[in-house]
């Protein structure tokens, strides 16, 4: 296990994570480019960094989870990102839902520093991050996979190595269109079932909807998933951008990529970023129905 860790990008899952290594022995050192969310960790003991690059400096193994690929990219980047001030033989451990082509352009540019890279696509939303329940696919050659195994095992009991760099980017990019086309389609279903006359709670038994289940359907009744539409749309550009590279036709998942783009238009007009359990509420308003009453 590493002395010396750092996280760079510590929204909720960053956050997550950063709690989870503390209550594991692990405490890393951070740094966001929103103040306030090192301030919140700070409170709880988080050493703070002023850049990327001053928590790579003390850091031998580095996590990066940031929204995109390309902040990724910016980040390990020029004279002050990870790449330069990082020391030779370093780990980087890119955290982040990426698009496969941009990590292997984050590995080329840290690889010239002689520094290490995997790609760890995580799965279980900010409430797996804290329990240590995460599933995480990695990308890298079988060395630096050794390296980042035992931290990642802090993270999750679930870890595939699906490959070289990129690999584990894109079994992410996959289960991310499989689960999100299924959850329209499963919203659908439970409308439908409503005006039928059924009992939304049935149909999710039924059908075995998890996520709508916990969500919507549950004892708690609705409350938000913590996951910004942003970052929804985001996934689908992702995969069908690796679908239009790779020369696959995705015409499923090219619709539900253009219908969340227009939902996401039309609840961000106040110029908030909805929580994807917003789109119940649309569908409702055009169905002429509710599911939770």
């Amino acid at each position: 296990m590493p002395d010396r860790v750092g996280l760079v990008g510590v929204g909720a899952m960053g956050a997550g994570m950063w709690r989870r290594l503390r209550s594991q022995g692990v405490t890393s050192t951070v740094f966001d480019v929103r103040p306030e969310a090192m301030d919140a960790l700070a409170a709880e003991g988080a050493p703070v960094a002023e850049s990327a690059g001053d928590v790579a400096a003390v850091s031998d193994v580095v996590l990066i989870s940031v929204p995109r690929s390309e902040h990724v990219l910016a980040t390990v980047s020029g004279p002050t990102g990870i790449g330069a001030r990082a020391a030779a033989g370093s780990l980087v451990i890119d955290l982040t839902s990426g698009a496969p082509g941009l990590s292997r352009q984050v590995a080329a540019v840290l690889a010239a520093s002689r520094i290490d890279y995997v790609d760890a696509g995580v799965s279980g939303g900010v409430q797996g991050a804290e329990s240590g329940a995460l599933r995480i696919m990695v990308g890298g050659d079988d060395a630096a996979f050794s390296r980042a195994e035992p931290l990642l095992k802090l993270l999750g009991p679930n870890i595939w190595h699906c490959g070289p760099v990129g690999a584990g980017h894109a079994m992410k990019t996959l289960l991310n269109l499989s689960n999100q086309t299924k959850m329209i389609i499963e919203m659908e279903a439970l409308l439908i079932g409503r005006k039928a006359g059924l009992d939304p709670k049935q149909v999710g038994e039924v059908l075995g909807m998890s996520a709508w289940s916990h969500y919507l359907l549950g004892p708690s009744g609705r409350r938000p998933f913590g996951f910004a539409m942003s970052h929804y749309c985001k996934d689908f550009d992702v995969a069908v951008g690796l679908a239009t590279e790779l020369g696959v036709p995705a015409p499923v998942g090219a619709a539900a990529q253009q219908l969340m783009r227009g939902v996401r238009t039309r609840l961000s007009e106040d110029g908030h970023d909805p929580d994807i359990i917003e789109y119940v509420g649309d569908l409702e308003r055009a169905a002429g129905v509710t599911l939770d009453d």
